[in-house]
């Protein structure tokens, strides 16, 4: 499981109840370092549109599940954008999910971060360096977090407003994502047979 955070500038509408969430998940064509894999990277459009029309099996979190992260709503909409993949979230009626809709509209949390799992790659080569460019993912949730990897490049979360959607019908996927709690089990797993493969420091 991989992560990738994007920075928004933010901008929250008065219609409504003003409790969904709109913006870029993950914008396209946009290269960063990613210093923790050693690589330069970036999306390419249509990613992830193999889950457009199952956008309500990706979860909507603050921070993210696998770490400790809650989850404050569903996905309720994402769609295939020249800018990147553009997405709505309903937060639901909830003490995080009140306090979320809160710091979002204060500014004082300003991005958004997507799980995923690589499906499949490829390198381009650049003057900068080869890039492994993202040509198909599959998105796993998104979060609502404090910092991430792309900085100011990718200005993703656009606003905070009320949205009115018929009820969601269940499309299949073509290809069935994993179960998201089998995901959150694996990447636990992850992290403790990295933290047990570490060498200990030497004694003063």
């Amino acid at each position: 499981m991989l992560y990738r955070s994007f920075t928004p500038d933010l901008e929250v509408r008065s219609d409504g109840d003003g409790r969904t969430v709109v913006g870029i998940a993950v914008p396209y064509g946009r290269t960063i370092n990613v210093p923790s894999e050693g690589i330069r990277e970036r999306f390419a459009r249509g990613a992830f549109n193999h889950q457009l029309r199952a956008s309500n099996r990706i979860a909507f979190a603050r921070d993210h599940l696998p770490f400790g992260g809650v989850l404050i709503g569903a996905t309720k909409l994402l769609r295939d954008d020249a800018a990147g993949l553009y997405g709505e979230w309903r937060v639901s009626r909830t003490a995080v999910g009140d306090e979320t809709l809160e710091l979002v509209r204060d500014g004082a949390l300003r991005e958004l971060s997507v799980g995923f799992r690589e499906r499949r790659n490829r390198m381009v080569a650049d003057p900068g360096g080869p890039i492994t460019e993202r040509v198909k993912a599959d998105a796993t949730e998104v979060a609502v977090v404090m910092a991430g990897a792309y900085g100011r490049q990718g200005a993703v979360m656009t606003g905070v407003r009320s949205l009115a959607l018929p009820d969601t019908p269940e499309w299949e996927l073509e290809d069935e994502l994993e179960d998201p709690h089998a995901a959150a089990l694996r990447s636990l797993e992850e992290t403790r047979r990295i933290i047990e493969g570490l060498r200990p420091l030497p004694l003063p």
